[in-house]
């Protein structure tokens, strides 16, 4: 989502130098006042050294007087990010205290300081990866093959990003231009409403109850599944009052009304970001926090589905293995051991396996390997995305290529919200359709924020080979909305298009051929030449919104898309979508100076400092950015 959180930890961090000594530290409303000099004087050139020292002064005063860092955040917060008080207030009392306890056990001049302000800030370049080479419990074999397709395919179900509002309010204002739209406010605005929120839900909102409820509803009408995966995210977006009181009974309420409503034996999920709380803070050893009422909760919710093994793996960092039927498994991650916006991460940056997960994940996949099975590795956040720390991408992609494609036969993430795959290739580096080994689907989301239809998918599926054969992707028009409340009708549900028919015209793919990293890989491509298989898949991309610009054959845009694409780990991404803060002109500079001195604000500057431009194809829909 467009919650910029790195903001106001750049708020935090830029505490540091506003303290002549010690003394000081009790005078909370001085480091306020200051603050803003000390943003223009450490960032205004947006330097790498220039953060980490601003990062490496927090630690310091933070060993002093952590309440002060935080009540200088606070004041510093509504000025960059021009957020209400409340926003700011709660975004730092949650992330405030957990971010301090990572840098306080941070290196931060030995290249955690670098990582960080890369990480979190965008500003420094990315650190080299330090991970190294796995070794594994058995060589690859030297003769691998993957199952002959046995000719009978069967549905299975893809939701993600359910991001269900339970306070969302048919009639109140959708366009609110701050944050939480689509609520019942106190008090009740005045004027006229810029855009009035139908009670199907609106572009800028998160996805009403009946909304979700009418999903389910409909997908028997064109898919009988065999089972459904869900790629994580139940609760809203509204990160800044996230609790554990708030966060669990919307994710209990939301399990339930998928058992109610779906026609569906099984449902395979995996654990979100916006599980926990706060926000995609998931702690690991290292940073002696707690998260045990979560995995305890989501196995309560899971346990309808899942067997009693499986449940009680949940319980230990949230993922688990499942085998629906002989020859074939499932494996869940919890992927936010990755994430750069889990702040935990950074207590010790040298974990680069938290809880030993993708040791876990080999010894699972080594022992299908030995048994014949085929399998399905699931997550919620995709390792090829840039807010994937290298280092754990890395070592994930090595797990993928030694496993695939003879035992990992189809990967699956959710979190961008968007319509989106991710290939990955074999030893060597070589980026062809020869060499493509794995695809990594990323299904779309059930929320329509931001600017997005709502949408489901429909695999069809292999019962032996377990690759996939088409994929049919089902939206509703939101931008009808306001024609359904008026006409007393329901959303109009319709497949979108199928990836089989829709891509293979431009990349013809055999009756008996599945959709393959192989073919995959063709149809990139197609997409580098051909502008109208990049337009069909621009269109796709944002679910047949069309709301986010143009991107044509030969920009920057189709070029990032198409080499992100290709990049199964985040360190071959060709750009970057992490928000970082910009110098402004050199007039609006001394400005900005004249202001930290004390004189009035100048006319027309409405904040002193800027976001960076991102293009609408690298904004980020989800997580607290």
């Amino acid at each position: 989502m467009k919650i910029n959180v790195h903001a106001a930890i750049l708020s935090l961090a830029a505490v540091s130098t506003v303290i002549a000594a010690p003394v000081q530290l009790d005078k909370r409303n001085f480091i306020a006042d200051k603050l803003l000099s000390l943003f223009i004087k450490a960032f205004h050139t947006m330097e790498c050294d220039a953060c980490v020292v601003a990062i490496a002064g927090l630690k310091d005063v933070a060993r002093l007087s952590q309440n002060s860092v935080l009540d200088a955040g606070k004041a510093l917060c509504p000025t960059v990010a021009k957020w209400p008080a409340d926003v700011c207030n709660g975004l730092v009392e949650l992330y405030g205290p957990p971010l301090i306890n990572a840098i306080l056990k941070a290196d931060i001049g030995g290249g955690d300081g670098k990582l960080i302000c890369h990480s979190l800030g965008g500003v420094c370049p990315a650190p080299a990866v330090t991970s190294g080479t796995l070794t594994f419990p058995k060589p690859r074999p030297a003769n691998i093959s993957v199952p002959s397709p046995s000719g009978k395919l069967v549905d299975v179900l893809h939701l993600s990003d359910w991001h269900v509002d339970e306070h969302y309010t048919a009639g109140t204002e959708a366009n609110c231009g701050s944050l939480g739209c689509c609520q019942v406010k106190t008090p009740a605005p005045t004027a006229p409403l810029n855009r009035s929120a139908a009670s199907w839900g609106d572009y800028n909102c998160d996805t009403p109850v009946k909304l979700t409820q009418d999903l389910l509803k409909f997908i028997p009408k064109v898919a009988t599944p065999e089972f459904a995966i869900f790629t994580g995210d139940i609760p809203p977006h509204d990160i800044w009052m996230e609790t554990q009181s708030t966060v669990r009974p919307v994710e209990t309420h939301a399990y339930q009304t998928m058992a109610e409503g779906l026609q569906v034996p099984k449902v395979y999920p995996t654990v979100g970001n916006h599980e926990s709380a706060p926000a995609s803070l998931y702690p690991t050893p290292s940073s002696n926090v707690n998260n045990t009422w979560l995995y305890s909760g989501l196995a309560d919710d899971w346990s309808r589905w899942l067997p009693a093994d499986a449940v009680n793996t949940v319980k230990n960092y949230g993922a688990y293995t499942v085998s629906p039927t002989p020859g074939f498994r499932i494996i869940s991650l919890n992927t936010n051991f990755c994430y750069t916006a889990n702040v935990h991460l950074y207590a010790n940056t040298k974990d680069y396996d938290p809880f030993g997960e993708l040791n876990w994940l080999i010894a699972q996949l080594q022992a299908a390997e030995d048994a014949g099975e085929r399998v399905w590795v699931m997550g919620h956040l995709s390792p090829g995305m840039t807010d994937c720390l290298e280092n754990w991408s890395a070592l994930y992609y090595q797990v993928i290529q030694r496993y695939s494609p003879h035992v990992v036969a189809e990967q699956f993430f959710g979190h961008t919200h968007r319509d989106e795959f991710g290939l990955y290739y074999g030893p060597g580096g070589d980026k062809n359709s020869q060499n493509a080994i794995a695809t990594a689907w990323i299904g779309p989301s059930v929320t329509p924020y931001t600017n997005l239809n709502p949408g489901f998918r429909v695999y069809k599926v292999d019962t032996q080979s377990w690759n996939i054969f088409d994929a049919e992707t089902y939206i509703a028009n939101l931008d009808q909305a306001p024609q359904w409340d008026t006409l007393d009708s329901t959303p109009n549900w319709h497949l979108e298009y199928s990836a089989r028919q829709a891509y293979g015209a431009f990349v013809p793919v055999a009756d008996n051929a599945p959709l393959s990293a192989s073919w995959w890989h063709e149809v990139t491509t197609a997409f580098e030449t051909n502008n109208d298989a990049f337009q069909q898949f621009w269109t796709y991309r944002g679910k047949s919104a069309k709301l986010e610009g143009d991107c044509a054959v030969g920009s920057d845009c189709a070029t990032n898309i198409i080499c992100n694409l290709r990049a199964g780990k985040s360190s071959d991404a060709c750009a970057s979508s992490v928000r970082a803060l910009k110098k402004r002109s050199d007039d609006v500079e001394a400005k900005l100076h004249a202001l930290a001195d004390g004189v009035k604000t100048p006319a027309g500057l409405q904040s002193p400092f800027r976001q960076a431009s991102v293009p609408l194809w690298e904004q980020k829909l989800c997580g607290p950015f």
